[in-house]
């Protein structure tokens, strides 16, 4: 199956299954997402779980290592985070269940892009897929409540166009 089963994927689900870790023989970062996303995908058709978290940190630690070049430390370019992401990981990752670890990490590596430019790497999948826009959206809401500042941040309300305030710590 295409996308879920593959020798890599089988080979990874026994590595988990014997040892409860699982090594990428893998160079390309994002042949490495592309596997762990394969094998979470085989794991959850198999309805084999515990691996979900250690998965979505393994996406997580790559996408930490290989941000965008023309990022530095004096500038951080709005696909940092995704830079090593394809439009056919946000796909399949949306095929796995609501609130999965691995759906989620992609969801989160892509709120910098979309606060911060309104036509972000993702932004046609976030309509392609409703899975992943309202991810997306959950992590925005996440991001937003770690906002700890004493000056109010504030947005223009669509529907009333008048100038509305985040309130730090919010619940959602």
């Amino acid at each position: 199956m295409e996308g879920i089963a593959s020798g890599q994927s089988v080979e990874a689900l026994i590595q988990w299954l014997y040892l409860r870790m699982v090594i990428f023989d893998i160079e390309d970062p994002g042949d490495q997402v592309s596997a762990a996303i394969e094998l979470v995908r085989l794991a959850d058709m198999c309805s084999i779980s515990g691996m979900e978290p250690q998965m979505a940190r393994y996406i997580k630690k790559v996408l930490v290592a290989n941000p965008n070049p023309q990022s530095n430390h004096f500038w951080r370019h709005v696909d940092t985070n995704t830079y090593c992401l394809t439009p056919e990981h946000i796909a399949a990752a949306s095929r796995l269940p609501q609130k999965h670890p691995v759906r989620r990490i992609l969801a989160a590596a892509s709120v910098e892009g979309y606060l911060r430019d309104q036509n972000h790497k993702f932004a046609e999948e976030t309509q392609e897929y409703p899975s992943f826009g309202a991810d997306l959206l959950w992590e925005v809401g996440m991001a937003l409540d770690e906002i700890k500042s004493t000056s109010k941040v504030a947005f223009k309300d669509p529907i009333s166009g008048h100038r509305a305030e985040i309130k730090a710590g919010r619940e959602i």
